[in-house]
């Protein structure tokens, strides 16, 4: 049988399994945003109901009365332009050393520093808190970033990303009499600005979704982002409603879809860009 034919009898089957994983994530997606439109009472009916019967902005009137969702965008949106800044800028030039020069150690420091992605943020947000709270960063804008001001996944894809370039362009540089600053800047930065959007649009998803550190961190009102937002539409007797609650969620994950919509191309190929070479 020739490999045509193999790969046409192999596809169906290939097409069904891809179909049927898309369908189990879709499918909670679907459930949050039918949950934020169907009146209450189809909420909680069983069995439930998939197709609505009726919809409704009940919840999402709800949602905004209770809750100052501009704020809770700003806030987030600061941290997380700011975050993705401040970790852009540092994986750019600690990607370019470890990719460009030689020095003794880099291979154990590299490893160091990606041995940080192994330590989950609940081991280190005592101290860190301790830390924050003697030096009276505790509830503002830079206790909700001091976790955030450089990324080592950020390192390791910038530092992938550049290895791809011939080092030859980087000596004619050098040649030019063009500085090291201006290198990174002008040069290689334009060069992978692929998967410089790859990084920046992860780590911007990251920090938009952040709950932990900020409800650890943030004491007031004025500074909740919006993960810390929706907690609230939870009281403290541990009842829920769940129509409001679902419209904050879409609310919250409305831009971050149509960022990743926007973006998935660049991250799709940043990603298959970076992983070539080591």
């Amino acid at each position: 049988m020739s490999r045509s034919a193999l790969v046409a009898i192999g596809k169906p089957p290939l097409v069904l399994a891809v179909s049927g994983v898309a369908i189990l994530m879709i499918l909670p997606f679907y459930w949050m945003v039918m949950t934020a439109f169907v009146p209450a009472p189809d909420i909680i009916a069983f069995p439930p109901k998939w197709i609505p019967s009726r919809l409704t902005l009940a919840h999402f009137a709800e949602a905004f009365a209770k809750a100052p969702w501009l704020a809770y965008y700003w806030n987030s949106f600061v941290v997380a332009v700011v975050s993705v800044g401040c970790s852009l800028l540092f994986g750019l030039f600690a990607g370019y050393a470890f990719a460009v020069y030689r020095f003794p150690l880099q291979n154990f420091f590299f490893l160091m520093i990606l041995a940080t992605l192994m330590v989950p943020v609940q081991v280190t947000s005592v101290a860190l808190y301790i830390l924050l709270a003697r030096i009276g960063w505790v509830d503002t804008y830079l206790g909700i970033l001091a976790p955030n001001f450089a990324s080592a996944f950020g390192v390791f894809m910038i530092r992938q990303g550049i290895k791809a370039i011939p080092l030859d362009l980087i000596e004619a540089a050098r040649m030019d009499g063009a500085g090291e600053a201006r290198i990174v800047l002008t040069i290689i930065a334009p060069l992978i600005k692929t998967t410089l959007a790859t990084v920046a649009m992860i780590l911007f998803l990251g920090s938009w979704n952040d709950f932990l550190w900020p409800v650890i961190v943030i004491n007031s009102q004025d500074l909740r982002t919006i993960p810390v937002g929706i907690a609230l539409f939870k009281d403290p007797y541990g009842s829920m409603n769940y129509g409001p609650l679902m419209a904050a969620t879409v609310i919250s994950t409305g831009p971050m879809l149509l960022a990743y919509i926007v973006s998935q191309k660049f991250m799709i190929r940043g990603i298959a860009l970076t992983g070539l070479k080591g």
